[in-house]
C-alpha cells in the first residue's frame, strides 16, 4: 500500500479582495481547519480525480467493522441522489439511548468525525463554498446539505471515538463527560477483500422513498406524548402495557433544550457542553429514548418541512403573513411599523431557510451558519468577514426586537387586509 503526505500551505491573503476581518479570520483556528479541509477536499477529487474518500481526523478511534460500514453502503450514493455523504458518527448517539449496532439512519445534519465523500457532491459543494465561513467548516457543510437538501447515513451506534482530551473544539471536562457518554460498536468486520460487503445486511430501506414510506407509517401508527408528559415520564400514560412500544413527541424547536435530557439525547451533568442543535435529525425528525422506562421515541419537529405530523399538531407559514426583507440595521418590529404591521416571532423560524433568503437578498457569498437574536440576515456590510452572505441559525431563538447595524434582516409581517365599502 502506497502512502502519500500532503501539505496544505497557509492560506495566502490578498488585501484587494479579502478585508481586515477576514484576514484575521485566516489566522483563526476556524480559518485553518477550514482551509486544511478545503485542501484535502480539492486534492483527492480534483488532483487525484478519486469518485469517493474517506477523511478522518487525528484524534478519532475506529470500530472493527468501520471500513465495512462503507463498504456496505456506499452504492446507495450511486443510486439516491438525495445522499451525499456516509459517516461513522452519530451526535446523538448515547449509551442508553443508542443501542441496535446493525441500525442506520439518514441525516439531514452533516456530521464529520469520519466520513465518506464522493467527488460528485464535492463538485457542486466547491462551487458554494465560502472565503470564510467563520463559524467552522463543518457548520458551513450543514448549510449545504439543507440548502441542496442532501443526507447523509449514520449508524445508529457510533463507529469513531473521540481520543483526545483536548482539542480545537474539545476544550472542557464537560465535552470530555459528552464523549464518554458516547456507545461505540466493537463488531468484527464480517467483510473480506475480495468480495462484495453485506456488513449490514440489505441497506435499500435506507433509500428516499422507502425511508420516508416507513417514517411517515411510523408517526401515523404511534402513540403520543406531548412535551409536559415526556418531561414527568408519563408514568400513568405508559406503565406497564406498552414498555416498548415506540412513540411520539411533537415539539417545538424552542422548547429543546428542556427536553432534551428526558429524551436521552442529552446525558446528565453535560449541558452547555456542545452547541443545542438539532443534531442527527432527519427534517426535524430525531430518535430518542425514555431510557428509565426503555420507551423508544421519536421526537417529530412541528415546524418540519415534510410535514409528519397529524394536522392538529403540525404548523406551517401563516397565510396571513408576508415575507419582507427588511433595510440595513432595522429591526423586524420596525420593518413591519413602516408598513402599518406587526412581526410575529413565532413565523420566524419559518424564514430561517438560505432558499428563501435568496429569493429576497442576492447572497453573492452564500449562506452561512451563525449566532445572533436578529437572523436570519444578510450582510451589506464591506468591513464584515461574512460580508454579502446570508446568515441563518441552527441554534438562536428567533427575535422580532433585535437589530444589527451591519444586517438586513428577513422578517415575517401580519398582512394588512383592507376592505372597501360600495
Amino acid at each position: 500500500m502506497d502512502v502519500e503526505i500532503w501539505k496544505a500551505s497557509a492560506r495566502v491573503a490578498d488585501p484587494e479582495v479579502h478585508n481586515q476581518e477576514v484576514i484575521k479570520w485566516f489566522g483563526m483556528n476556524t480559518g485553518k481547519i477550514a482551509h486544511h479541509y478545503w485542501v484535502a477536499f480539492e486534492r483527492a477529487f480534483m488532483d487525484k480525480k478519486f469518485e469517493a474518500a474517506v477523511f478522518v481526523e487525528e484524534d478519532l478511534v475506529f470500530s472493527p467493522d468501520f471500513l465495512a460500514l462503507f463498504r456496505s453502503t456506499a452504492g446507495l450514493l450511486e443510486q439516491d441522489p438525495s445522499l451525499w455523504c456516509i459517516s461513522g458518527w452519530n451526535d446523538f448517539g448515547f449509551k442508553g439511548t443508542a443501542s441496535d449496532p446493525c441500525r442506520l439512519l439518514r441525516t439531514t445534519y452533516f456530521p464529520g468525525l469520519g466520513f465518506l465523500l464522493t467527488r460528485k457532491a464535492w463538485l457542486q459543494i466547491r462551487e458554494e463554498w465560502p472565503i470564510a465561513p467563520t463559524m467552522g467548516w463543518d457548520y458551513w457543510m450543514r448549510v449545504a446539505f439543507r440548502t441542496f437538501d442532501k443526507e447523509c447515513i449514520i449508524p445508529e451506534v457510533s463507529r469513531t471515538h473521540h481520543a483526545a482530551a483536548k482539542g480545537s473544539s474539545v476544550t472542557s471536562a464537560k465535552q470530555l463527560r459528552l464523549f464518554e457518554a458516547m456507545a461505540f460498536a466493537d463488531i468484527p468486520s464480517s467483510c473480506v477483500v475480495a468480495e462484495p460487503c453485506n456488513h449490514f445486511g440489505n441497506v435499500s430501506y435506507l433509500l428516499s422513498q422507502e425511508y420516508e414510506a416507513w417514517l411517515r407509517e411510523t408517526i401515523a401508527d404511534a402513540p403520543k406524548i406531548s412535551v409536559v408528559e415526556l418531561k414527568q415520564k408519563v408514568p400513568h400514560k405508559v406503565g406497564t402495557q406498552m414498555p416498548s412500544l415506540l412513540h411520539v413527541v411533537p415539539f417545538l424547536r424552542e422548547e429543546f433544550n428542556g427536553l432534551a435530557e428526558a429524551a436521552g439525547l442529552l446525558p446528565r451533568n453535560t449541558k452547555g457542553s456542545i452547541p443545542a442543535d438539532l443534531r442527527s435529525e432527519h427534517y426535524g425528525v430525531m430518535a430518542g429514548k425514555l431510557v428509565n422506562q426503555r420507551i423508544p421515541l421519536l421526537l417529530v419537529d412541528k415546524r418540519s418541512s415534510r410535514g409528519y405530523l397529524h394536522r392538529e399538531d403540525q404548523l406551517r407559514l401563516d397565510p396571513g403573513y408576508e415575507v419582507v426583507a427588511g433595510a440595513r440595521g432595522l429591526s423586524c418590529d420596525e420593518v413591519c411599523k413602516l408598513r402599518g404591521s406587526s412581526c410575529d416571532k413565532m413565523q420566524l423560524f419559518f424564514l430561517n431557510d438560505c432558499n428563501l433568503l435568496r429569493k429576497h437578498f442576492p447572497c453573492e457569498a452564500g449562506c452561512a451558519h451563525q449566532v445572533g437574536k436578529e437572523l436570519p440576515v444578510y450582510v451589506p456590510d464591506e468591513f464584515q468577514p461574512t460580508y454579502r452572505q446570508c446568515l441563518l441559525t441552527f441554534i438562536s431563538p428567533m427575535n422580532c426586537e433585535a437589530k444589527h447595524s451591519s444586517t438586513s434582516r428577513l422578517c415575517a409581517c401580519r398582512l394588512i387586509r383592507t376592505t372597501t365599502t360600495l
